[in-house]
């Protein structure tokens, strides 16, 4: 089975892309057949960097009708509106695994899980859901606005009782109904908003419920948002592991929101000391 890992930066996330990069290079083997890449405005020594990895380096296309203002302002949208056409924009794999340039990958049973679960016909994605993590009304009212202003009220209360995917991780057979469906829905969420709020996200997960799609879950491990809980680093497994218990080793660590920079405390024998949630992490620094 032939799966391409994809993942997109513009130069402001070279150093992410390079943490990414850096993680899966320890991966020994490669749980993937190859890696694709898109230019959102990487300098000329950037993408070269990055064309030493991947297979595919491409700069995509607008693929959705997003305002021509926010095309303007926000060309790393197209890190959005690129996801729903994987298969189109890199034919010939089975499986498509999308990760976000702002995640890490610490343990390789995360990605094997995504490549099991997209094996079986499924969507393999991880719920916003783990009972370290603190939600927020602030939170709950972020994803709300979006899919009212996608989808009308209706869909906005489901997210009460349904399931809440995170889009920063996720893999996906080639011939499944999903891409068609969500990049419909998307379509028309933007459409909604005269093309002025990009959430791929949203789109997804409409798409989701309303059409009971096959969706196979994962635990956080597999995606692990920062901003909803820091992790736990374990001294004696040199880890980041989930801040409760059991404290299992986190697989794949995402720096989601405001926590691209943030580090946190560490013990150690003479007191603590600062460690970033960066990779190559798994050392403590000052």
């Amino acid at each position: 089975m032939r799966t391409l890992l994809v993942t997109t930066a513009n130069e402001a996330y070279v150093p992410l892309l390079r943490g990414l990069v850096g993680s899966l290079q320890q991966l020994n083997p490669l749980p993937y057949t190859a890696l694709a890449c898109f230019d959102l405005g990487l300098s000329a020594s950037s993408r070269a960097w990055i064309e030493h990895y991947a297979a595919h380096v491409v700069t995509p296309d607008w693929d959705l009708p997003v305002a021509a203002q926010l095309r303007e302002k926000q060309p790393e949208l197209r890190a959005l509106t690129v996801r729903p056409f994987l298969p189109r924009y890199f034919p010939g794999y089975d499986v498509y695994l999308w990760i976000d340039t702002d995640t890490w990958v610490q343990e390789r049973f995360a990605l094997e899980w995504y490549i099991e679960g997209a094996s079986r016909g499924a969507l393999a994605a991880t719920p916003q859901v783990h009972h370290a993590y603190r939600q927020t009304v602030t939170g709950l009212n972020w994803r709300m606005q979006r899919m009212h202003t996608y989808f009308g009220k209706e869909a906005a209360q489901r997210l009460m009782w349904e399931t809440y995917v995170n889009a920063g991780v996720f893999a996906l057979p080639a011939g499944a109904p999903h891409w068609t469906i969500w990049a419909k829905h998307f379509n028309a969420g933007l459409k909604a908003s005269n093309g002025m709020l990009c959430c791929d996200q949203t789109a997804l997960n409409y798409a989701m419920w309303t059409h009971q799609l096959p969706f196979q879950p994962l635990t956080a491990l597999c995606n692990w948002l920062c901003h909803l809980a820091l992790p736990r680093f374990d001294a004696s497994t040199q880890r980041l592991c989930e801040p409760a218990i059991p404290g299992q080793p986190i697989g794949i660590v995402h720096l989601s929101a405001d926590t691209k920079d943030v580090t946190i405390e560490v013990g150690t024998e003479g007191g603590s000391r600062k460690m970033s949630l960066r990779f190559p992490g798994g050392k403590p620094t000052v």
